[in-house]
């Protein structure tokens, strides 16, 4: 039992979310929680976010103590590792159309685009108006230690007149240190609301932007999760959520309609919209003026998924995996009907066995293989789902089976995932992938609107762009937009990208040119995600061979000219309803 108290334990919140050994979680704020954590001064509890979730932080030597007394799983108290979606588009989108229209006169002005990312170059011609002022509002930076107002317990936060005043300076970034290593982000805001003239204009130039870069994920969870070590793109969800919450929190204050791009993903959960994560973005999605914009993934062709069925109870059913290379390490999440009990055993290469533990959730077995240099764990989980995780520390190369046993079997499927790509080694496969259920998180949340991508040269699906549908009552993606070989602005200076992030950076400039119109010029001023979604999916261009919606395509291919001819054929049934 933890019960002795350190030096660290006394630190304010601030210097103890630096510390190495500080790991984060998420827990559904009850009065039987605070009550809890009111006793205990190890747990330092954060920020609250809009579902009753709070934020909270733990020295690592807690972690089994906390799952133990909160009755949690691991996969729903701590953060999933996400990493970015991806490996003359206007046109095609009928965003030009849109555009040059002369009495819809619409330019993104007034609506905000938020980007939770790997940063931005703020000092790009792209993201200034006019007069020379910034577009960005408000940019936070979780990596770098800094002015910050009181309800921020890490890294530095900078308004308009702080960039403006960077801008001003001979040195910009003695002013605003903040720089995007990486040009993920970058590249995501400009495809989105680049104010540049020409060929790389956005999608909704005059609109605002407000932007969170990200700060690594902990080594505990990276340690945990066995992902990739030496990809930089490791991000845990709860900061991402504090992020989101930032950009809301201001967007709130200034009372202005807010789209967020959601260009990251994880393969870690359950795809059926019940993470913490998820949830978050459906409770706040229902709010008028708010949208979220999800990247389905471009997970379809990484074999990376695969599922099966359970027959019968006492019924056995085996995945294999195929490790190209000596000393991978990686995690497999296995998810099945939580009235369902299936538990796992696991055969190595040489034929070596870790047998069969039967189910019990919290449990975890752990085994050091004998002629190979393999630790093997399972852990047991139970909630909505039967959830088993297995980790391979330094997997032998060659063919690994796990097989599941129907404990108690009612409907006996079951859905298993690796990591996304850049997550895992590209030496780790299933050996008979299921290309369906590939759509990551959060773009399985209930009311995101998940985007997959498309090549617009030929009109072809992307060949990674992941496929639905999701294991909710729902089509997930709910349809495509160009993504292959998309154009736009890096730190470096021009260049493209390919995947469905920027698929999903294009569909949040047409979100905003649509919310500009309906709420900003009053023609239609509840608009909410619902009624965006639906909009967006009955402009769609759509194939006469094909059958919608469906798993690759969804609804079709974004068109937003064609949403506003959908509009402009029932706009009078809006005004007539409208108070």
């Amino acid at each position: 039992m933890v019960t002795a108290l350190t030096d660290e334990d006394s630190l304010p919140l601030e210097e103890f979310i630096k510390l190495p050994t500080t790991v984060d979680f998420q827990i559904i704020n009850t009065d039987r929680f605070s009550a809890y954590a009111k006793d205990k001064p190890y747990i330092r509890l954060g920020t609250k976010l809009a579902n009753d979730y709070i934020v909270g932080y733990t020295n690592v030597k807690n972690v089994p103590q906390l799952l133990q007394d909160t009755g949690s799983d691991f996969l729903s108290l701590f953060p999933r590792l996400m990493s970015p979606t991806d490996s003359k588009t206007n046109d095609a989108s009928g965003i030009t159309q849109v555009l040059n229209q002369p009495f819809l006169n619409i330019t993104g002005r007034g609506v905000i685009i938020g980007l939770v990312d790997t940063g931005i170059d703020y000092t790009k011609p792209a993201f200034k108006f006019e007069d020379g002022t910034t577009k960005i509002l408000n940019l936070w930076d979780q990596t770098v230690d800094g002015p910050r107002p009181d309800y921020l317990y890490f890294g530095s936060a900078y308004d308009k007149a702080k960039i403006d005043e960077a801008l001003d300076s001979d040195d910009p970034y003695s002013v605003v240190p903040s720089r995007d290593e990486d040009g993920h982000g970058t590249f995501l805001a400009s495809v989105a609301a680049s104010n540049e003239k020409g060929e790389y204009i956005g999608v909704a130039p005059k609109a605002y932007l407000m932007v969170v870069k990200l700060r690594r994920a902990c080594q505990f969870l990276i340690d945990q999760y066995l992902v990739t070590p030496d990809n930089p793109n490791i991000y845990e969800s709860t900061d991402y959520m504090l992020g989101m919450k930032y950009i809301l929190d201001r967007s709130e204050e200034l009372n202005l309609p807010i789209v967020m791009c959601i260009g990251m993903g994880t393969s870690g959960g359950a795809h059926d919209g019940t993470s913490l994560m998820e949830d978050y973005i459906s409770f706040v999605a229902q709010r008028p003026g708010y949208a979220f914009i999800t990247a389905a993934g471009n997970e379809s062709n990484a074999r990376h998924h695969t599922q099966g069925k359970i027959p019968f109870n006492y019924g056995t059913s085996q995945i294999s995996l195929r490790v190209g290379e000596q000393g991978a390490s990686f995690t497999v999440v296995i998810f099945s009907p939580g009235f369902d009990k299936v538990s796992a055993g696991v055969t190595s290469p040489t034929g070596e066995v870790v047998p069969r533990v039967p189910f019990k959730s919290g449990l975890q077995n752990t085994e050091q293989l004998v002629l190979e240099n393999t630790r093997v764990s399972i852990r047991y989980f139970r909630d909505a789902n039967n959830n088993i995780i297995v980790a391979f520390k330094d997997a032998t190369q060659g063919i690994w089976d796990i097989t599941l046993f129907g404990d108690s079997i009612i409907s006996g499927d079951y859905w298993a995932w690796l990591p996304i790509t850049g997550q895992v080694s590209p030496f780790v496969e299933f050996l008979k992938p299921v290309p369906d259920y590939t759509v990551v998180m959060p773009s399985t949340a209930l009311r995101s609107i998940t985007c997959g991508a498309y090549n617009s040269n030929d009109n072809s699906l992307f060949v990674s762009s992941s496929w639905g549908p999701t294991r909710l009552p729902r089509m997930a993606p709910d349809f495509v937009a160009p993504g292959v070989n998309v154009g736009g602005i890096y730190p470096t200076g021009y260049g493209t990208m390919t995947g469905t992030s920027v698929a999903a950076a294009i569909t949040a400039g047409s979100t905003a040119l649509l919310m500009e119109w309906a709420i900003l010029d009053k023609n239609i001023p509840a608009m909410d995600a619902d009624l965006i979604k639906n909009l967006l999916i009955s402009g769609c261009t759509r194939d006469n061979k094909l059958q919608y919606p469906n798993a690759k395509w969804g609804y079709g291919k974004l068109n937003l000219f064609g949403t506003f001819e959908v509009i402009r054929e029932t706009i009078i049934n809006y005004r007539l309803n409208m108070p």
